[in-house]
């Protein structure tokens, strides 16, 4: 019982390794919501098995081209007194994560910073 409790964590796990491509940037502020298209733009986060992510393509508003450690799973978002959320941390920088119909968001909107809104390439 417990392999298959390991093999849905593995999966998960493994929803987000790949190539992405950036397809929007939205941010948020005191001026309400702004909306970024960057379908035009070959920008490419490589999630690798090994933890290390490879941003490609040119510059968005959070990471220039280059190497990063990310960690993929539950974390305290906020305080241990939260509960853990699915989230990726890139940098030891905490985002939310979703993943529907196959768009992945990453997010920093809960403290108004952008969220990076990638389909799968």
């Amino acid at each position: 019982m417990s392999s298959c409790l390991n093999d849905d964590k593995n999966s998960t796990n493994n929803e987000i390794i790949g190539k992405w491509k950036l397809i929007e940037v939205q941010i948020f502020g005191f001026g309400g919501q702004s909306s970024t298209d960057y379908s035009n733009e070959n920008i490419v986060y490589e999630f690798q098995s090994n933890g290390i992510l490879k941003v490609t393509g040119g510059q968005d508003v959070s990471h220039p081209d280059g190497e990063y450690n990310y960690f993929f799973g539950e974390d305290y978002l906020g305080g241990t007194t939260d509960p853990k959320i699915l989230l990726v941390k890139i940098n030891e920088s905490k985002w939310t994560y979703n993943l529907t119909n196959g768009k992945m968001t990453i997010g920093k909107s809960y403290v108004d910073g952008p969220d990076l809104i990638f389909e799968r390439k």
